[in-house]
């Protein structure tokens, strides 16, 4: 009885060599994910920053429309904009000139009213006198 060989050449890969391949791939997968996470954190952030420059103007504009001089030294409140709760302060500081008030709003989350997310500043001037 004779045994029948081929001679073709075995083909495959080794365990090692998939076991690399494994590394690479896994290696490419943690990287691709931790760079989603940054991402969608990152926008996470911008969309904050958005709409907290948004409470600061809107404040801002609202005490730039107020006639009374001077204004008060210090506003605060709290409002509702996409379904957040945001706190603002607005303090008017004096300067050295006595026709101008600085005046500076911060925006913070209510859950973290310590940790202000966007500031804003501008001066105004004494309304004129008719």
């Amino acid at each position: 009885m004779s045994c029948y060989r081929s001679r073709l050449p075995v083909t495959g890969f080794t365990l090692l060599e998939l076991l690399v391949a494994l590394v690479i791939f896994a290696t490419a997968g943690v990287a691709i994910m931790q760079a989603s996470s940054n991402h969608l954190r990152t926008v996470w952030q911008l969309e904050e920053l958005t709409f907290a420059s948004y409470v600061a103007n809107n404040q801002l504009q609202l005490a730039l429309l107020d006639p009374s001089w001077p204004p008060r030294e210090l506003q605060q409140g709290e409002v509702t904009m996409a379904n957040r709760n945001w706190i603002w302060r607005l303090r008017a500081n004096t300067v050295t000139d006595a026709d101008l008030r600085e005046l500076n709003v911060t925006v913070s989350l209510a859950e973290q009213p310590d940790v202000i997310i966007y500031q804003l500043k501008t001066y105004v001037g004494r309304p004129d006198e008719q």
